[in-house]
């Protein structure tokens, strides 16, 4: 008994059943357990209710016996000890019993015992890989590919390929874990939602997926692959990462906070998406703290999309009125289908994006630049400045080739007559071959001269104004006219993913305002509400962050000249 702690009145030392004995009386359940109890072997050492007691009074010299059995026994009996000082009531012998604490050690070191059996015969002979594989792997690591990949020299088979303990016998086992973090070992951390200590997987991982980082380079604290790509879960697809993966770093203040600290002090290259050869995308500078509002549903705090909340504009130079074409009155069926977005707008080879608008395919039924619409089929060549002034300062040559290949003339007068005169036109309308250049590649349809260069009764449907009617132009004397070339985005959210062939069954002007649009430098993007309508718990259509979201984030390379970098939206 601790100092300074006073037992209760009643208190009896002699009775007290410590809870640290193996052994209980077998009587307890009676209610009248013996006051010694069993011994620490568990045999029974009752023998009589009392240990009567010699009294000797003055002037005696044989003294008497005294019953001791306590008062909660009875108190002492009536007929006392017998003569020789012993009891007279004898206590019937029991069968102890194990404590509750005795049979819980026993039920722990059995349990253990099974499971250290278990694991001995699990993880050694022919059954080793099937008791350590809970499930079948997903498909993207069953196929031949990767089986092909796992049997390179070096590569382990089978588990061994990420797990490079298995190759080992229990020994290396054992190491491996005791070689791990301790941290990691705790409870805590082994049922939180994001285990840390995977480094050793996560490198197996990076073996095959080079390309791959975790995310941006501010995140605050780095996350296992293991974290949001589950394996072992069936045969099938693997298990696409969960929205709760996301929210509990997007959705967390604290982890943001501390992302946007670090954003800060990190430089815009390392923040730098790989862009595909040849692709055009929209750029948009970075904000200084990163991507690092707190958001924990698209449907319900997710940011308006930055080209929108911004008020960016198309950085295109091309000239393009949406609404005219698509509500003009003016503007005739072609080729006996009216204008819709679909005309100009369709699916690149993937079908999940729009592929890019070409003259040739897109504009030339309308916009034929016919030079001359007197002569139609005297075209403009398309595409290159330099061949345009060729084209005009060879205009005799154009001149007896459309003669002979299109107006059927064979004779050298015939051809020459028919030459003579289209030019003798030109010099009365133009004084010089600069003016006819100028007029060219200058005249935008707003302003003169335009008659000039399309004639003054033109039968094509669009007559053609002049280059600087759809494109941006620089002019220099004596020099090549330089046409800025037109380059369309060919994704303006680069850091999300979209399909369009999913979205077939709607129209584009559900999303696309396009025919309020008459300026081309208008980005006519849905809004966040407009998808939102869908894409909610109330719209039915998929809302995770992964629907939309590209995550992973390569590291950041060395663009070419003249691509545009991504940034995410």
């Amino acid at each position: 008994m601790s100092e300074g702690i006073v037992p209760a009145p009643d208190f009896d030392s002699s009775r007290y059943e410590r809870p640290n004995k193996s052994w209980v009386c077998g009587h307890a359940c009676e209610g009248c357990p013996c006051r010694i109890g069993p011994s620490p072997s568990g045999k029974c050492r009752a023998t009589t209710e009392c240990a009567p007691r010699l009294v000797l009074r003055p002037g005696e010299a044989k003294g008497a016996w005294l019953c001791t059995r306590p008062a909660d026994w009875g108190g002492p009996c009536e007929a006392g000890p017998l003569p020789d000082g012993t009891c007279c009531r004898a206590i019937p012998p029991c069968r102890p019993v194990r404590s509750l604490r005795a049979r819980r050690g026993l039920l722990t070191r059995a349990v253990v015992a099974a499971c250290v059996g278990c694991l001995l015969l699990g993880l050694s002979g022919s059954v080793r890989e099937s008791f350590i594989n809970p499930r079948p792997l997903s498909r993207q690591h069953s196929e031949a590919k990767f089986a092909r990949l796992a049997a390179r020299p070096g590569n382990g088979q089978g588990c061994v390929f990420c797990h490079a303990d298995a190759k080992g016998d229990i020994g290396t086992l054992v190491a491996g874990a005791l070689a791990a973090s301790r941290s990691s070992l705790r409870f805590a951390v082994l049922a939180s939602s994001h285990p840390r200590d995977f480094s050793r997987m996560d490198r197996s991982c990076v073996a095959c997926h080079q390309g791959q980082s975790f995310h941006e380079a501010d995140v605050a604290v780095d996350t296992s692959c293991s974290t949001c790509h589950r394996e072992h879960l069936g045969s099938g697809p693997m298990a696409a990462v969960a929205e709760e993966n996301c929210v509990d770093c997007h959705g967390d203040a604290r982890q943001m906070l501390a992302a946007r600290e670090k954003s800060r002090r990190l430089p815009a290259a390392a923040f730098s998406r790989r862009i595909s050869p040849g692709a055009a995308v929209h750029a948009v500078l970075r904000p200084v703290d990163g991507f690092t509002e707190v958001i924990t549903s698209f449907a319900v705090d997710h940011p308006e999309f930055r080209v929108l909340r911004e008020k960016s504009t198309d950085a295109n130079t091309l000239k393009f009125n949406h609404r005219l074409h698509l509500t003009g009155s003016d503007i005739p069926p072609v080729n006996g289908r009216q204008l819709d977005c679909a005309y100009c707008h369709t699916p690149d080879a993937s079908g999940a994006f729009k592929g890019r608008i070409s003259f040739e395919t897109s504009c030339r039924a309308c916009h034929a630049l016919d030079f001359d619409v007197r002569n139609p089929g005297m075209t403009l060549p398309h595409g290159d400045a330099a061949f345009v002034r060729a084209y005009l300062r060879s205009l005799p040559v154009q001149y007896a080739d459309f003669a002979s290949r299109k107006l059927g003339l064979t004779g050298r007068r015939e051809i020459d007559a028919f030459v003579q005169r289209q030019m003798k036109s030109l010099r009365e309308r133009m004084s010089t071959g600069e003016d006819l250049e100028r007029t060219v590649f200058l005249s935008d349809g707003r302003s003169e001269p335009v008659s000039g260069t399309a004639g003054e009764s033109g039968s094509a449907r669009a007559r053609f104004s002049g280059c600087a009617t759809c494109h941006e132009v620089s002019w220099r004397e004596n020099a090549i006219p330089v046409v800025t070339p037109p380059q369309a985005p060919d994704r303006w959210l680069p850091g999300a993913a979209f399909d369009h062939a999913l979205h077939a069954s709607m129209t584009c002007s559900e999303c696309h305002a396009a025919a309020r649009s008459e300026r081309a430098s208008d980005i006519i993007l849905p809004t966040r509400q407009s998808c939102a309508r869908c894409h909610s718990p109330q719209g039915g259509a998929a809302f995770s962050c992964i629907s939309c979201h590209v995550y992973h984030n390569p590291p950041p390379s060395p663009q070419p000249a003249g691509v545009l970098t991504a940034s995410m939206p």
